[in-house]
């Protein structure tokens, strides 16, 4: 297996992934574009793969896209390489990674530079009874009914707070779906807040606001201040039952509702995916308004690791703007640093940059204090929810270990097998850190994020035969 040599690595293909591309792809330069999806774009991009159902007029890629990339508009095809589906597996000392490829099985990588793109997943507030079928996120809604043309269901609930319940809403009315009710987190004064956060932002405001029209239209009820503390099916979901919660985390008394439907999205916000930077060892923060464990970087958009930097929702969840703003912005640093560019230059365009991603960073706090999980609410799970999916680890578990004298995720993880399986953590971790900020006694909680290794994503046997 011969080594591959690449001035510029960027993993991941969102916003800010393609922000650094249309940047560095001016450049005479050799760049790898690596996504783990069929296609570039990310979830904010995302095109249908098939025919979409006759009715659906969802949101389309924005015509602001910098450009398709896949058709190589504006570069020289010889520089710009673009690899999907693919998996890095690991990164090592001197910038060698490991790529897992759907055509060439795994590949030694070597690269002057990194750029971690790998953006965000979503985080849902765990409830009794959210592994039965008919239970999703709202992203893996959207992703169906974008990508496939598929609607999850003929009546869906809507459960969560900020723009993509709303977004999605919309999506599914306007593709001939039903929704029954939308149950927002957030307060209807939060809401109108949004619109001053907000403030210069114009196609967002048009988004949210044609959202809400056909939810209007439609006269899909929104409830404010509610959250689902338990689903009831035999074999699949039947039953949502839902409560008020007071400004202090605490549910309302008397505020318990009942709804019937075939299937409930819900979701509570999103986490970065940290696990590539933090393997290759860039020092991380655990910042609650910017989504929990995130990357630091300097302005330039380094790291810690020279040569390694990050861009978009790994430095903070705040949208793709400021995703296509960051990538553009560590694109710009590296070719400072490789003298493609003269300091004077560098230095108009990173300020301009930096103006405009203030802006954003603010939309991005909002987002992610509406979000937030209150810690009293962590005291409403029932014993029974399940927090760690893989191994069927449940909140009463958690519970008892921290009455033992568990303050760590680490220390957790070693005593329950939490974030052991499949999923390495991705969806239990940011669970687990909270529930240990919650549960713990005071200033006894010990801030440390669980620990990868390579693989970091499963691999499959074939290409480790094919070694």
């Amino acid at each position: 297996m011969g080594i591959e040599a690449y001035d510029v690595v960027i993993i991941g293909a969102g916003p800010s992934g393609i922000g650094a591309a249309t940047v560095l792809a001016e450049y005479s330069l050799k760049i790898l574009l690596i996504d783990e999806n069929n296609q570039i774009g990310g979830q904010i991009w995302r095109k249908p793969a098939y025919q979409p159902v006759s009715r659906f007029r969802g949101h389309q890629p924005p015509t602001r896209q910098p450009m398709d990339l896949s058709t190589g508009i504006g570069t020289d095809k010889n520089n710009l390489h673009i690899t999907t589906p693919s998996c890095v597996l690991g990164v090592f000392p001197d910038k060698h990674l490991l790529l897992s490829t759907s055509d060439q099985g795994v590949r030694e990588i070597k690269a002057r530079s990194i750029i971690f793109a790998t953006g965000a997943r979503e985080k849902v507030l765990p409830f009794k009874g959210w592994t039965l079928p008919g239970v999703m996120t709202l992203g893996a809604a959207q992703i169906l009914l974008k990508q496939y043309g598929v609607l999850a269901s003929s009546e869906i609930l809507i459960s969560g707070a900020g723009p993509l319940a709303y977004l999605l809403s919309s999506q599914i009315i306007g593709a001939g779906g039903k929704v029954t009710t939308v149950l927002d987190r957030s307060s209807l004064a939060t809401m109108l807040n949004a619109v001053w956060v907000m403030a210069g932002q114009l196609p967002k405001i048009g988004e949210g606001l044609l959202a809400l029209g056909r939810l209007i239209k439609k006269r899909v009820s929104v409830k404010h201040r509610m959250q689902v503390v338990e689903v009831k099916g035999k074999d699949k979901l039947q039953e949502v039952i839902a409560v008020r919660i007071a400004s202090d985390g605490t549910a309302v008394d008397g505020s318990q509702q009942r709804y019937e439907t075939q299937m409930l999205a819900c979701g509570n916000g999103f986490v970065p995916n940290i696990e590539l930077p933090q393997l290759t060892g860039c020092d991380l923060i655990y910042a609650v308004d910017k989504g929990g464990w995130i990357v630091k970087t300097d302005r330039s958009m380094e790291t810690s690791v020279s040569g390694v930097f990050a861009a978009g929702e790994i430095t903070g969840i705040a949208g793709s703007d400021k995703s296509l703003i960051e990538g553009r912005l560590a694109a710009l640093s590296i070719l400072n640093q490789f003298g493609k560019l003269n300091s004077k230059k560098y230095r108009i365009r990173r300020a301009a940059l930096l103006n405009k991603r203030k802006h954003c960073q603010r939309f991005g706090a909002f987002l992610n204090r509406q979000w937030a999980i209150h810690p009293r609410e962590w005291a409403g799970i029932d014993d029974a929810a399940i927090i760690c999916r893989c191994e069927d680890i449940t909140m009463g578990t958690i519970r008892g270990w921290i009455k033992k004298g568990i303050r760590s995720a680490p220390d957790l993880k070693r005593a329950t097998r939490c974030g052991m399986g499949i999923c390495q953590g991705r969806t239990c971790a940011p669970l687990i850190y909270e529930i240990l900020a919650a549960c713990s006694v005071a200033g006894k909680q010990e801030p440390h994020p669980l620990s990868v290794r390579t693989p970091v994503k499963p691999i499959p046997l074939g290409d480790l035969a094919r070694l």
